[in-house]
């Protein structure tokens, strides 16, 4: 991997690695107006199969920097094909950057089941981040039964070995998907842990999956608003990564001060409504 500059000319946009189901103009409008401040942003990541430059992660980046008239952008070339792009353009906003909706999670898993129906659920909750019972129905919906066979990350083919049995609300629960050659627990992230019933089919019960999910929130390895679907969820738990999400605010900013009075008058608000609450 190097770090240059690339014209956005060369850059090819439309090869189908673009995995949300739309860009945000208003989040573009807004990188366009920092840009413009002087802020800088990470790179964006590219992949060069020696002709062409295949975006991977920054498409708001670049469609700011293009709303801006500019040349270049800074980014990170790995070497790379198209299919290298889209693996990582599948996985990329997972835990940074405009976080993804449902939408565009499911959106993902579409593109995934379209590229490599053959591959097991795991393999492809691995690479699209998001659960292996998400894919499963994703790969449902759109008529794809699953096959005899699946080939996991290790590139051999092994029994699919899916068991089902009942579960709450009379839906069926996949047991066992993929072999020793695929992650077992799902997702290559916790969303997986969280979605998991009961049991994981790895080990461990709902709540040590809850904990471990909301241990990722609060670390900033996933969206915060996933805290609402955990039943084990606390008040601290919100607190701590409201404040992961604030440390992230550029300090040097002009307008850093007039955030922090915006949040210390909302907090102050909270307390008073608590204190009226108690009959303080």
């Amino acid at each position: 991997m190097s770090l240059q500059r690339i014209n956005l000319d060369e850059i090819d946009i439309y090869a189908g690695t673009q995995t949300r189901v739309e860009t945000n103009d208003e989040a573009i409008a807004g990188y366009a107006e920092n840009m413009k401040q002087g802020a800088e942003f990470p790179p964006i990541s590219l992949y060069y199969d020696g002709s062409k430059y295949f975006l991977a992660d920054g498409f708001h980046r670049f469609l700011a920097a293009k709303r801006l008239e500019e040349k270049d952008i800074l980014a990170e070339v790995h070497e790379g094909s198209r299919t290298d792009a889209l693996i990582a353009a599948l996985g990329a906003n997972a835990t940074n950057g405009l976080y993804r909706t449902n939408a565009d999670k499911r959106h993902a898993a579409e593109i995934a089941l379209e590229e490599w129906s053959d591959r097991s659920n795991a393999y492809l909750a691995d690479i699209c981040k998001v659960s292996i019972e998400l894919v499963r129905r994703v790969r449902k919906s759109m008529g794809l039964d699953n096959p005899d066979l699946v080939i996991g990350k290790d590139g051999k083919s092994y029994p699919s070995s899916v068991e089902r049995s009942p579960r709450h609300g009379g839906e069926e629960r996949e047991k066992n998907d993929g072999s020793s050659g695929e992650p077992s627990g799902g997702g290559g992230g916790a969303p997986s842990k969280k979605n998991a019933n009961i049991t994981d089919t790895a080990g461990g019960t709902r709540n040590e999956l809850e904990v471990e999910a909301r241990q990722m929130i609060r670390n900033g390895e996933m969206d915060p608003r996933e805290l609402d679907t955990l039943p084990t969820a606390i008040p601290n738990d919100y607190a701590v990564a409201a404040i992961g999400i604030l440390d992230r605010m550029k300090k040097d900013d002009p307008k850093y001060p007039q955030a922090l009075d915006r949040i210390e008058k909302w907090v102050m608000q909270r307390k008073a409504e608590l204190l009226v609450a108690s009959g303080a």
